[in-house]
């Protein structure tokens, strides 16, 4: 998505995911152990295997799609011309795609799509939490492996098998963005004392700033109102000057970009002038924010799982940013970087493997268990990176990054900070 205005039918799109996701989630979830399992036959040496992934690449979130289609594309690449799984007798990866459009429906049937006519041997998917969530259960219904990208903190609390997260979920992020803006606040002056929570209406906006507003109150910070708008929505202003009215301290979005870009523009627009800006990652901390937004994101504060600027500390993890940027353009995302971690770990699954078995290869994974900041599985580097009985990582972290002068900074955790950030504060747009 860009800068432009939104359509109005855009809205439909997140009343399907919410109004359909948890009808099809029952569906699904009634029929595991009933139908008849769909394994994938294990390949040979020189075969192929096939890696599916459930990405929107259409509709209002398909600039995300492309930039993970992007990065597990250079991924694979370098995997078959390394010479392939090597286990596998040099067998290729192939890269299969089904585009969920955003939609929750859409999503659980091209994953099955993938999984009985495409014959996947894993997936990786599905973005968005409100689509990921069914659509892991049907990879679950047919026992093979999923690797989600979603936050969503249920995804893996449903006692799945089959459903692995490497990365943060919303808990986790909400407490690193709370917990980071109450830190840096203590250097800055004037100090946070209330709060107002706009997030948009899917799975992860309403789980995510419920987990926001316990940690703010927690905190100290009074929270005014939680506000979950429609998902797309091509105008914002009543919430804004809702928002206006209770002249709060902080105003935290959680929002996909072009909620993103429309939320920070009417603020401007109503002169909310917050003392600070935070958002729990999505689209603020995508490239096309910075480019559309210029001035107005100085200031701004975001969760996230992934900055360049840990490649500092990793040289490894530089030199494959920059190849990407000479490759496409622009740097990693959030979700391109869990999407190519997701890869890695399904390859050194394999290796170990040594076979495509749903079972086999699913133990595989679930036995994943590296400390070695240098394994292309650490592309997210944590302490480590293992997987407990719900196929939750539980060292996986987030990290907080502010915009200034059109650039992320790492601020949070102190342990992993640029040496030369410091926290702007207040939000540079109010002064403005």
């Amino acid at each position: 998505m860009h800068g432009s205005p939104r359509r109005p039918g855009r809205g439909r799109q997140g009343e399907h995911v919410m109004r359909h996701g948890m009808l099809r989630i029952a569906t699904v979830l009634g029929l595991v152990g009933l139908a008849t399992m769909w394994n994938p036959a294990p390949v040979g040496a020189a075969d192929e295997v096939r890696i599916g992934v459930v990405s929107p690449m259409t509709g209002p979130t398909a600039k995300f799609g492309q930039a993970q289609k992007n990065a597990l594309t250079m991924a694979a690449d370098d995997v078959n011309a390394a010479g392939g799984i090597k286990s596998l007798g040099g067998a290729k990866i192939k890269l299969v795609f089904g585009d969920t459009r955003g939609e929750a429906d859409t999503g659980v049937t091209e994953t099955e799509r993938l999984i009985t006519r495409e014959k996947v041997h894993a997936l990786i998917g599905a973005f968005q939490s409100g689509v990921g969530f069914p659509s892991s259960a049907m990879a679950e219904r047919h026992q093979v492996p999923w690797l989600t990208f979603g936050t969503f903190d249920k995804i893996t609390e449903r006692g799945f098998k089959y459903v692995f997260r490497a990365h943060a979920n919303d808990t986790i992020k909400a407490r690193t963005l709370i917990e980071g803006l109450v830190a840096l606040g203590k250097r800055a002056s004037p100090p946070i004392g209330s709060a107002v929570i706009l997030a948009e209406n899917t799975e992860w906006g309403k789980s995510v700033s419920d987990k926001q507003r316990g940690f703010l109150e927690r905190a100290g910070v009074k929270v005014h109102f939680v506000e979950n708008y429609p998902y797309a929505a091509p105008d914002l202003t009543s919430l804004i000057v809702k928002a206006k009215g209770v002249k709060p301290d902080l105003v935290v979005a959680d929002s996909y970009l072009g909620d993103a870009l429309l939320i920070t523009r009417q603020m401007h627009e109503q002169e909310l002038r917050p003392v600070a800006y935070a958002a729990g990652g999505g689209g603020h901390v995508q490239p096309d924010f910075l480019k559309n937004m210029a001035k107005l994101s100085d200031g701004i504060l975001a969760a996230t799982m992934w900055d360049a600027a840990v490649g500092k500390a990793v040289p490894w993890i530089a030199k494959e940013n920059e190849r990407h940027v000479a490759k496409f353009g622009a740097p990693f995302t959030e979700d391109s970087a869990g999407y190519y971690q997701a890869f890695q770990i399904i390859v050194d699954a394999l290796e170990r493997a040594k076979t495509t078995s749903a079972r086999e290869l699913r133990d595989a994974i679930a036995a994943t268990s590296i400390t070695d900041v240098n394994h292309k599985v650490m592309f997210l580097p944590y302490k480590a990176l293992r997987f407990d009985d719900t196929g939750q990582n539980p060292f996986a972290t987030a990290m907080v990054v502010q915009i200034q002068g059109g650039k992320f900074r790492l601020l949070y955790p102190e342990s992993i900070a640029e040496p030369d950030a410091r926290v702007v504060w207040p939000y540079l747009a109010t002064t403005r």
